[in-house]
């Protein structure tokens, strides 16, 4: 009787073990999603002055714009995972859109594609589950839920552009805050690098498929985004050095009436603000898909 129960005990530890260790067998996982986007910049926003930190009070959802996404997970502990993939989305921002008269009267606009490349790092503080229940109809499929934090980097590239008598002008070659002219700073970089913080939350359907959400504030250590930074320059020097068109996208304010204005002299504030970088929000939704590994632990498709 002794034995029996001491062979069961064995057997009863040995099958915990593995239904503990089970997460390394389920390392590798792909990771795709579609969304929006939410810029947070110079331009559009809401009545007051820009939002910096999860801009909730300069959601516009007339300037959200979609977002694809794909990735590859590998959970480093069972509570830590990295992830790398590729997102494609659009940001896009409008004065005409915004509650605030000043920007209105700024009369700013732009849309970019934008190319990001990104690493980040997840921490799960409820732990996904390795052998979850698939049951809609009892709370036992509470259980299914795992949730984490993330942060990171990404490289991103972004081409800023206006639209005039229905033709898209790419802003950067512009020069619209006379950069490229002798004596001003050369024209920005396309290239930026971003900081994500976001939190995340996945429901196992099975053992190797999930659906989630994602949203992430992105800081970036650019103000360009928007091609909005400080001050006006002088708009007869960028239209002798950029062309007409330059001069007319660098400055096109407007009274209340919504006519066109004469250009502002040379070094006249609130075409943008040097304070703060731009940043951007994404809300992905996710479906997860775990791989099987093969007999070297790689990921087996």
């Amino acid at each position: 009787m002794k034995k029996n129960l001491i062979l069961l005990s064995l057997i009863l530890i040995n099958y915990n073990y593995s239904i503990a260790q089970r997460w390394r067998s389920e390392r590798h996982s792909l990771v795709g999603g579609i969304g929006t986007t939410f810029f947070l910049g110079d331009l559009g926003g809401g009545s007051k002055d820009a939002a910096h930190f999860f801009g909730v009070r300069d959601l516009d959802f007339v300037t959200t714009r979609p977002l694809i996404s794909i990735n590859y997970r590998f959970r480093i502990i069972e509570q830590v995972a990295a992830k790398a993939g590729f997102t494609w989305g659009i940001l896009s921002a409008t004065d005409e859109a915004s509650a605030s008269i000043g920007r209105k009267l700024r009369n700013l606009s732009f849309t970019s594609n934008i190319w990001q490349f990104n690493i980040h790092g997840e921490y799960y503080f409820v732990k996904e589950k390795d052998n979850p229940r698939y049951s809609f109809s009892s709370l036992r499929s509470i259980r299914n839920i795992s949730a984490y934090a993330f942060t990171g980097f990404s490289v991103l590239y972004f081409n800023p552009k206006a639209k005039l008598d229905g033709v898209k002008y790419a802003l950067q070659p512009l020069g619209t805050e006379g950069q490229g002219i002798e004596g001003n700073p050369p024209l920005y970089s396309k290239i930026a690098l971003g900081w994500p913080i976001g939190l995340g939350a996945k429901y196992s359907l099975t053992r190797k498929l999930a659906v989630g959400i994602e949203i992430s504030n992105t800081y970036t250590n650019s103000d360009y985004i928007d091609d909005a930074h400080d001050k006006y320059y002088d708009n007869g020097a960028i239209g002798e050095a950029h062309g007409s068109i330059a001069a007319i996208l660098a400055d096109r304010h407007i009274d209340a009436d919504g006519n066109d204005l004469p250009a502002y002299v040379s070094g006249t504030e609130r075409r943008g603000s040097p304070n703060f970088n731009d940043a951007y929000i994404f809300t992905t939704i996710t479906l997860t898909y775990k791989l099987k590994r093969s007999n070297t632990g790689l990921p087996k498709f």
